[in-house]
């Protein structure tokens, strides 16, 4: 009885079928999956190209470090104790940076088929709620252990895949990780301070003497990395006082949303306290200085079991 103007008409014959809407979802669920994989196949291809790139850099900067400022800047204004001083220990950041990051490429992560008893116990339901099934390795996923799309594998305790290493950082290598980032930012630091001496020395005039122009891009470079690194290295150091993963954090943060609306307090069952939580990545050792030493010390622990506050119950991620 009102205004025909005032009433939408729905003409439920062009309204979409049930079973287009089906299609349109499958159609965008395979094209998701395309560019996964698609991605993933970029990342493998990338990784020996980023590996070449990163040593190249780094030869880069070392000889630019060993012919151009220290001969001709540091010796000069700091006299050759000093110098020696400086080289020395920047060739032992050097040694770390790079046995770090190669034992990063070379040391595998850690995959469930590399510890089959372990699995075995899994089966025989030692530990029945943490058991999961990986469709696609077709292998029980212990707990903390993730699928890897690029590698195509399941990793124990994956953090995240580094194209910069061509690898995963998991259980086995996530120590040389941050090795490597600690030390990579400490040698930046150490040549982009070693650039601001022309710059001090010769009041501001240094970068304008010949050979020394391409120091100012090596100090650009330097800070760049440095102040990239820092907010990584931060991030990484919260993640292990914390006993979690670049994965976990979300899915924890998820999960203790989820508990606070229901009015409940969720914890990290791992988090056994900051000094425990640095000794489950490190090592055990009385020095904590022993820790920033190369050495290839396997974290305690398969990667299969991990310890918890909770005795009855793992938490699954």
């Amino acid at each position: 009885g009102g205004d025909p103007q005032n009433y939408v008409c729905l003409d439920i014959h062009k309204l979409p079928s049930p079973h287009s809407m089906t299609s349109i979802a499958m159609l965008i669920f395979h094209c998701i999956s395309v560019l996964d994989k698609g991605f993933s196949m970029l990342l493998r291809l990338l990784g020996p190209v980023l590996i070449v790139t990163a040593n190249g850099l780094i030869g880069f900067v070392v000889f630019e470090y060993l012919t151009v400022l220290v001969p001709m800047f540091l010796e000069p204004h700091l006299g050759w104790f000093a110098t020696c001083v400086i080289v020395c220990f920047g060739l032992f950041l050097l040694a770390n940076i790079l046995f770090n990051y190669w034992a990063c490429i070379l040391t595998r992560p850690g995959f469930p088929g590399d510890h089959l008893e372990a699995l075995d116990e899994l089966e025989d339901g030692r530990y029945p709620r943490i058991r999961r099934f990986c469709k696609k390795c077709r292998v029980l996923k212990p707990e903390r252990t993730h699928h890897c799309s690029v590698c195509n594998r399941c990793v124990m305790k994956m953090d995240h895949h580094c194209p910069w290493i061509n690898n995963c950082v998991g259980f086995y290598n996530y120590r040389y990780f941050l090795l490597f980032l600690l030390y990579l930012a400490a040698g930046c630091l150490l040549v982009a301070c070693s650039c601001l001496v022309p710059l001090y020395k010769n009041n501001g005039r240094g970068f304008r003497l010949p050979g020394a122009q391409m120091l100012l891009f090596v100090f650009v470079l330097c800070l760049s990395i440095l102040l990239a690194l820092s907010l990584f290295l931060f991030w990484h150091a919260y993640l292990v006082g914390s006993n979690q993963t670049t994965i976990e954090f979300y899915c924890n943060r998820y999960d203790s949303r989820e508990m606070a609306r229901e009015g409940k307090e969720w914890r990290n069952p791992y988090n056994l306290g900051c000094i425990a939580n640095y000794e489950q990545v490190f090592g055990l050792s009385r020095h904590w200085a022993s820790w920033l030493l190369p050495t290839t010390r396997v974290p305690p622990g398969d990667g299969v079991d991990f310890p918890s506050t909770s005795t009855d119950a793992m938490h699954e991620v």
